[in-house]
């Protein structure tokens, strides 16, 4: 019986996912406790190193000069982006940290907006990515879509299918607006062979068989 955290980071939650699950293949049923032990600790290091590089970010933030090029404040604020979905994943309740990145975002787009005062287009296409931005943080507060979106996600290529198909209901439903119609339709197809296979082998995947129902159903929007 393997000892999982109980608000683990990323890579010990891809373990979880995958311990004794038959749609990641035989290699899901051999993971011990050494493997979970060294997920869990990379996560540490990971959050540790996460919360060095964000008080770096937020000092160059708070010191950024009022006339500071439009480079320089875009560069900060595509940080602060990629800041929310790394600490969406973290283990451990970091709601002041995305709390303090939201009011920090505000901050530089309240700045950026107060520039193109007079220029409608450029407004509306603030507007438009206030909205999205919006969505984007929605999303990633699930941890599905938060360890998607890593750029050092423990998710890797071959894995997606099982884990879109190991997931519940809403973070599923959730992670689908990630992708393409195309990639679903594909993903699609795969799931339809690979169920086939482990049903045929023996393998009860009813949550499986409903969770490809939904991708189809995401890939007919």
């Amino acid at each position: 019986m393997l000892r999982f955290s109980p608000d683990p980071g990323p890579r010990e939650r891809h373990l979880q996912r995958r311990h004794a699950n038959p749609l990641f293949g035989e290699a899901a049923l051999r993971l011990d406790q050494a493997d979970v032990d060294a997920a869990r600790e990379a996560d540490a290091i990971a959050q540790e190193r996460f919360l060095a590089d964000f008080r770096t970010l937020v000092q160059e933030a708070v010191e950024l000069p009022p006339n500071a090029d439009s480079d320089q404040v875009l560069a900060i604020k595509a940080r602060l982006d990629e800041s929310y979905t790394r600490v969406c994943a973290l283990p451990g309740d970091h709601a002041a940290v995305r709390e303090a990145i939201r009011r920090l975002i505000e901050v530089i787009m309240s700045a950026i907006r107060k520039s193109a005062a007079g220029d409608p287009l450029a407004l509306q296409k603030l507007d438009e990515e206030a909205q999205a931005r919006a969505f984007h943080m929605q999303l990633v507060e699930h941890p599905l879509v938060a360890d998607l979106l890593l750029p050092d996600s423990p998710i890797e290529e071959s894995e997606l299918l099982p884990t879109l198909l190991s997931e519940e209901t809403e973070a599923l439903e959730a992670a689908v607006n990630l992708f393409e119609p195309e990639q679903l339709a594909a993903l699609h197809a795969e799931g339809e062979r690979l169920l086939a296979d482990l049903e045929a082998a023996g393998h009860d995947l009813r949550r499986a068989r409903e969770n490809l129902a939904r991708l189809m159903v995401a890939d007919n929007r």
